[in-house]
């Protein structure tokens, strides 16, 4: 690193411990956010620098609980809690921030994957259509949607049960495809590869091969 980049580096330090401190105005802590949202640099110092300060926190809390208990000065003890508080709350922006860009990054690996389901495409009995239907839900849901727990509370019992339930068998392929999204978008990343192996294996030169052997390899690089 050159002397330039040791200045600007300097400068970048500066700023974020002015904000760990709370020592921005208003407008300035403002600006300084929207900038650690769009300047991945930005935010990736950032976060080591809270990871560093979290680490010297774990490090000496003993010796400033001893200092809490011994102090008679309120105070005294008054700044050490503010200063904990303010990392907490630091963390916990920047943890948030991290996991909004994870499913971002997880939303967009997968949104070519995606197949539209067409309801007038079902025209078995009348108690296949029912539980087809809600399989086409369940499929547009995690097209949709952002939260995955519940759908896959759904989905993954009727997956385990292909090889009984023979009224999901005709969709066995779509059902265990759509699980490995939601498995993705949920990132359960190794769950996913483990689905999209086992349809390799099922559906050797396939189509369907092709494409879980190409998201295999991008899930892997995650």
């Amino acid at each position: 690193m050159n002397k330039n980049d040791d200045i600007l580096m300097d400068g970048i330090d500066e700023r974020i411990e002015l904000f760990l401190r709370g020592e921005m105005s208003p407008e300035e802590e403002t600006a300084f956010k929207q900038e650690i949202k769009s300047n991945p640099e930005l935010r990736n110092r950032a976060m080591a620098m809270t990871s560093l300060i979290r680490g010297l926190q774990t490090k000496n809390a003993a010796r400033e609980e001893a200092i809490i208990r011994e102090s008679a000065s309120k105070s005294k003890v008054r700044p050490v809690l503010w200063w904990a508080c303010s990392i907490a709350a630091v963390f916990v922006i920047f943890l948030g921030i991290y996991k909004d860009h994870r499913y971002r990054t997880l939303d967009a690996t997968i949104s070519p994957y995606f197949t539209e389901y067409d309801m007038s495409d079902i025209s078995r009995g009348e108690v296949d259509t029912v539980a087809i239907a809600h399989l086409y839900m369940l499929f547009e849901e995690i097209q949709n949607n952002k939260k995955m727990s519940d759908i896959i509370k759904e989905l993954e019992p009727i997956y385990q049960s292909l090889d009984e339930d023979f009224t999901y068998h005709p969709w066995a392929n779509d059902i265990a495809w759509n699980l490995a999204l939601a498995y993705v978008k949920d990132d359960q990343i190794d769950e996913a590869i483990s689905i999209l192996q086992k349809l390799k294996a099922d559906n050797p030169d396939t189509p369907i091969y092709i494409k879980a052997d190409e998201l295999i390899k991008k899930l892997k690089d995650l």
